[in-house]
């Protein structure tokens, strides 16, 4: 199986529970796997044989920008959505979506959610 990985891209949203965090807005971090049975591009070394990451990068970065929802579960199923609508090619993706600035009490590095979605 081979895969596309778009790593830890960071974003400017608004999503969240509290009316803070839709007002301020806060950073997101964004990991995309697209998985593949095998890239036809590995092949023939055309950009038409593979996913276009530049436009899935500027489509996740739309999502999460324009989102004003309350979970990042519900903002990781918007980017999968746009992933495999954009992918035909792809079996699947997962997504990550981390809030690094999260409003809890406690030190930690991101608060995250991780889903996978199949065709």
């Amino acid at each position: 199986m081979d895969s596309i990985v778009l790593k830890n891209m960071v974003f400017f949203g608004h999503t969240g529970c509290l009316e803070k965090e839709k007002q301020n807005g806060q950073k997101f971090t964004v990991t995309i796997e697209i998985h593949f049975d095998r890239i036809k591009g590995c092949e023939t070394d055309e950009l038409e044989d593979t996913v276009d990451y530049a436009d899935i990068c500027a489509k996740a970065k739309e999502i999460v920008e324009s989102d004003r929802g309350n979970l990042i579960e519900c903002l990781a199923q918007k980017i999968a959505d746009m992933v495999l609508s954009s992918a035909g090619e792809a079996l699947s993706c997962a997504v990550t979506v981390g809030k690094p600035d999260a409003p809890v009490d406690a030190v930690f590095e991101t608060m995250e959610v991780r889903i996978e979605r199949t065709r």
